[in-house]
């Protein structure tokens, strides 16, 4: 895996190229990306390829900590469960503010690190689209400010055509 950093200005945004089942792919950090996959296998893959170079992850998920940990048994792995009782590393999906103010927290701890949103329409069922627009577009520079990659997988067959237009504004569809 080989590492690039382009130059913009006086800024620099790192990259890294990393194979998955994807193939091989040259991901910007600093970016948003949306994963076209109803089962999660290609976001996991392309999430251990990251790993493997050192990045550490945070995985917000509506499945429960251990059963990603059983797919992606990872040692710099975070976990966050989107679920309607709120708890312990658990956040309810209708409080997007405490959700960013935990991905902007570990985002600043952890430079070029990876934050995996599992449940867009899990979230959405909780919001209107608008809200999640906004929350998604606040993402977008805490991301590019802290240099993080950000991966949400999506299932095409259960978002509006309309709403994947405007998150396509400020992402790059894998």
């Amino acid at each position: 895996m080989q590492t690039y950093t382009p130059t913009i200005g006086i800024q620099t945004f790192p990259s890294v190229s990393v194979r998955s089942i994807f193939g091989e792919q040259l991901i910007d950090f600093g970016r948003i990306y949306l994963l076209k996959d109803e089962r999660l296998e290609k976001t996991l893959s392309l999430v251990r390829s990251l790993a493997d170079t050192g990045k550490d992850v945070l995985c917000i998920s509506r499945y429960h900590p251990c059963i990603m940990i059983s797919r992606l048994p990872l040692s710099n792995m975070q976990f966050i469960w989107l679920g309607e009782r709120a708890g312990e590393e658990r956040i309810s999906p209708d409080n997007l503010n405490k959700l960013k103010h935990c991905i902007a927290v570990f985002s600043s701890e952890h430079k070029n690190g990876v934050v995996v949103i599992d449940g867009l329409e899990y979230l959405a069922l909780f919001n209107d689209f608008r809200r999640l627009n906004i929350f998604y577009e606040e993402l977008n520079d805490i991301v590019m400010n802290t240099r993080t990659v950000l991966l949400i997988p999506i299932d095409e067959r259960l978002i509006e055509p309309s709403d994947i237009a405007r998150l396509k504004r400020y992402a790059e569809i894998l």
